[in-house]
């Protein structure tokens, strides 16, 4: 039987354990992450926190909310990229049928799940139960998520490209080298983390319109708020590029779970012929085979310097149950 939760805090421990065992561990459903989005975006939303006990162990959690009669997973498209339950394999069918069953129990119009990644195990089992107990589902794809599987070196990845974009990435690169007047700079943990975040902000609205709507004051505040606490569990990995001392390109990065994961970035257009946007990125990956990480995500979304790095998608869904 799934029982309610009124706070995240209530779970915290407990909730991380999980991710570890989860079949889906991304940072977005780490409580951190929650509990900033929750503390940002709960306005017009009532909170439904379920969780699944067995042997006095917590082995699925559901962190949900209630918003216009539809039952959803706390989070939105516009700052979590990725989704989900937190479940231990093990339990998942029972997990998944409590789901349903508490949904047909009350009086939600439908169940409405986003950013599902296709590895997941509700994107593969949800659906099925849910027609099971008579239910209509629409799986519709949401967006793609370009990625790369990192090699062990720099060159590798450079032999992974296929030869016009390794010959344009290594053109740019020597283009940039030629000036060396330019900078780049990791930012982690600091004393002006803030003041670094006003720069990437900046560098974000001049990026283009659609950045500069985006970043909406309530999304700025949410953003400075989410390098401190990142930067606080040791996530945080902020790219700024300089050249004659002044900064014109940063990439907002978070490494986790062998991950290193481009949340967003922006960039000065006048410096547009050094393509410092692409290369920042370049040097981001290049920072993370370094590092032995596993795998670069590029996160949502299909822009072409995605792909010109060596991104590979992966798909994902919104799953709509309604009764």
């Amino acid at each position: 039987m799934l029982k309610e939760f009124t706070a995240i805090s209530e779970l915290s421990n407990d909730w991380e354990s999980l991710l570890m065992k989860s079949d889906i561990n991304t940072i977005f459903t780490n409580p951190h992450w929650s509990q900033l989005w929750w503390d940002h975006f709960a306005e017009g939303k009532q909170w439904k926190g379920l969780y699944l006990e067995s042997n006095s162990n917590i082995v699925g959690i559901a962190p949900m909310c209630v918003e216009q009669d539809t039952l959803k997973l706390i989070g939105n498209t516009e700052t979590v990229d990725y989704n989900d339950f937190i479940v231990n394999p093990e339990f998942t069918e029972n997990f998944f049928n409590l789901i349903i069953e508490y949904f047909l129990a009350n009086s939600f119009n439908a169940l409405h799940l986003d950013s599902i990644q296709e590895k997941s195990l509700t994107y593969q089992r949800l659906p099925f139960i849910a027609r099971e107990n008579g239910l209509n589902v629409v799986v519709t794809v949401e967006d793609v998520s370009p990625g790369i599987q990192l090699p062990k070196s720099w060159d590798s990845y450079l032999s992974s490209l296929n030869k016009k974009h390794r010959h344009e990435l290594r053109r740019k690169l020597r283009r940039l080298d030629a000036t060396d007047n330019y900078k780049v700079e990791i930012i982690d943990q600091h004393d002006n983390l803030e003041q670094y975040m006003n720069t990437f902000n900046s560098l974000m609205k001049m990026s283009r319109v659609e950045k500069m709507e985006y970043l909406t004051p309530e999304k700025e505040h949410f953003f400075n708020d989410l390098s401190s606490i990142t930067s606080q569990q040791g996530f945080l990995k902020l790219f700024l590029l300089s050249m004659d001392n002044q900064y014109v390109s940063a990439s907002l990065c978070f490494d986790y779970d062998n991950q290193r994961l481009l949340y967003n970035s922006g960039n000065n257009h006048e410096f547009d012929y050094y393509s410092v946007g692409l290369l920042l990125h370049s040097f981001a990956i290049k920072d993370a085979i370094e590092h032995n990480l596993h795998y670069f995500d590029f996160l949502r979304g299909d822009e072409q310097y995605k792909y010109r790095l060596g991104g590979i998608d992966n798909t994902v869904y919104s799953i709509q149950v309604t009764k």
